[in-house]
């Protein structure tokens, strides 16, 4: 009976380090296959980003605004409203100046 208690346990003792181990090699493959994806993903960003900063600094300022959407407009709403101000602040200082 304690050959075979002692038999048991040296099994038992075995398949758990067999166990460990072979968890330990699936975790460690997975570990890495994570961390190139990771990686991997990270460069294609940084590569996306390249690709976008250098296609922005080959354009010219009218091609930049005429091909992005709404840049244009946005643009020139802006310029419309400042000359707007511009010309309602010239003119109520114009009227204060003629009134003294």
């Amino acid at each position: 009976m304690a050959r075979t208690l002692k038999a048991f346990w040296i099994g038992f003792t075995a398949g758990f380090v067999a166990a460990v181990i072979l968890f330990g090699i699936i975790f460690a493959i997975r570990f890495i296959n994570q961390r190139d994806r990771e990686i991997m993903q990270y460069v294609e960003q940084q590569n996306e980003i390249e690709a976008l900063r250098e296609d922005y600094s080959s354009r010219d300022p009218v091609e930049f605004l005429d091909a992005i959407p709404d840049v244009r407009g946005a643009a020139d709403g802006a310029s419309a409203d400042f000359i707007r101000k511009r010309d309602e602040a010239v003119r109520a200082f114009r009227q204060r100046r003629n009134a003294r």
